[in-house]
């Protein structure tokens, strides 16, 4: 019989997926309707994002809650196709998205020479996610198995350089004429806040590590479908403040 915990475990769950699929499908709808290739591509991320973390949660709740003991390759597999893929992929629509913001800078300022500090940032990054993945083939390093701390090892790599990124995105958004897209990433740089909360909460309330994680990520849901829709200009409509029968 499933405990109170299990069962608000699981409308945590289904509530996210649900949300998270609406965002990833109104994203993907949006783009079709863009002509704008930045705002396209930016709008293509959000749904890329928004997919990757509903496979990497579901498959931590799964992870977290069963008592199987996955075996080594398992373990390989694990960290490879979820978790790193999540941050590579999250990485990759940070630095997009900087080189977006870059080109709506008149003056095309290289924000803190992001050109070059991104190319090490991406040897790190995917050298991170080989070296992990490779010991936890070995059995030199326990994913899947070794709870709260084990988790905490494998985030701090990739949590280094994706939050390296996202100190530059506000500068570069700060330089960016374009106002749709700095209303876009601005949603997004409070999403990341959430992000990071996520990666704190588990560890403030260990009795109920998944729940507090769904709660936040729940959360950020809504900046997350506003950053999408503020690519149209329908949803930044402003009225006049004279009305509409000012003359």
């Amino acid at each position: 019989m499933l405990s109170e915990l299990d069962v608000v475990t699981y409308a945590l769950l289904v509530a996210f997926v649900v949300a998270s699929g609406y965002i990833a499908y109104t994203a993907i709808a949006i783009s079709r309707t863009l002509s704008n290739m930045v705002y396209r591509n930016q709008a293509r991320g959000l749904a890329a994002v928004e997919i990757i973390l509903v496979i990497v949660v579901i498959w931590g709740a799964i992870s977290f809650s069963t008592t199987y003991v996955l075996t080594d390759i398992e373990n390989a597999v694990q960290l490879l196709g979820t978790w790193f893929a999540f941050f590579i992929g999250f990485y990759y629509f940070i630095d997009a998205s900087i080189g977006a913001a870059r080109q709506t800078d008149p003056l095309f300022r290289d924000t803190l020479h992001w050109t070059r500090v991104r190319l090490a940032f991406w040897a790190y990054d995917i050298g991170a996610a080989i070296l992990f993945t490779i010991a936890a083939a070995v059995g030199s390093y326990n994913y899947g198995n070794g709870g709260s701390l084990a988790f905490f090892q494998a985030s701090i790599p990739l949590l280094i350089i994706v939050y390296s990124g996202a100190v530059v995105l506000p500068v570069a958004i700060r330089r960016s004429k374009d106002k749709v897209l700095k209303r876009q990433l601005s949603w997004f740089a409070l999403w990341m806040t959430c992000l990071a909360i996520f990666f704190v909460a588990p560890y403030l309330i260990s009795n109920a590590p998944i729940v507090a994680g769904l709660v936040v990520f729940l959360a950020g849901a809504y900046p997350l479908y506003r950053s999408a829709t503020s690519l149209v200009p329908l949803y930044n409509f402003e009225p006049s403040p004279k009305g509409p029968m000012a003359s």
